[in-house]
């Protein structure tokens, strides 16, 4: 997988996924000036804090095009979702510090999202978590670090992945999250009634941690 980072403590999934995808990241900063046409008009009239933390993620987003070898070319929104340039998915995410975003042309769908570790607590599980999921935490705490923040993590690439094609609001108990500690990976399934959801049933995902962060990624390849 083509990779840019400015985090290299996260870095680490550059080998240990075969995904034809490219991931950029960075630091949050200001890269107003780097947005490309009708981008700038996109951000309205966010706050500052946010305007920093959506022209990063257009500047990743801009960076992993080119790692695919795409001329870069703006990433607009809809409804507050990304709309990607025809012939290409991608999905982007910020935390306060951290920001990056993933581009494919080969895959049906990809999803990315980075987690400040402590995100989660235990008062949130019962609405986010299914009951086997808050069963598989128990069992998982001596095994993962952040266990809770992870699949939260997870869910939410796997929202971004599945979105373009399911265009449907997803609840966080309508899909349900299977960790494999051994491999850092991860696959999911759906337990709503939407069929173009099922897509993500055929998807695998993929974590790593540091610096203070959780990273998580989901494919879906084409049938």
């Amino acid at each position: 997988m083509r990779w840019h980072s400015e985090e290299a403590t996260l870095s680490i999934l550059q080998d240990t996924i075969d995904e034809d995808a490219a991931v950029a990241m960075s630091t949050v900063g200001d890269y107003r000036g780097h947005l490309l046409p009708g981008e700038s008009e996109t951000m309205g009239r966010m706050a500052e804090v946010r305007q920093l933390g959506f022209s990063s993620g257009r500047h990743c987003a801009h960076l992993a095009q080119g790692l695919l070898g795409l001329t870069p070319e703006s990433v607009l929104r809809e409804e507050r979702v990304p709309v990607w340039p025809a012939g290409s998915v991608g999905a982007i995410t910020h935390s306060d510090d951290i920001a990056a975003a993933v581009a494919s042309t080969t895959h049906q769908g990809v999803g990315i999202d980075v987690e400040a570790t402590g995100r989660v607590d235990e008062s949130m599980y019962r609405i986010l978590f299914t009951a086997e999921e808050q069963a598989e935490l128990t069992r998982l705490a001596q095994a993962v670090d952040e266990p809770d923040t992870l699949m939260f993590s997870a869910k939410e690439a796997v929202y971004k992945a599945i979105y373009p094609t399911g265009r449907k609001y997803i609840g966080f108990r309508e899909v349900e999250v299977h960790l494999n500690p051994d491999r850092r990976i991860f696959t999911m399934s759906y337990l709503g009634e939407h069929a173009p959801n099922q897509a993500m049933t055929r998807g695998i995902g993929y974590w790593t941690t540091g610096v203070g962060h959780v990273l998580t990624l989901f494919f879906i390849p084409r049938v």
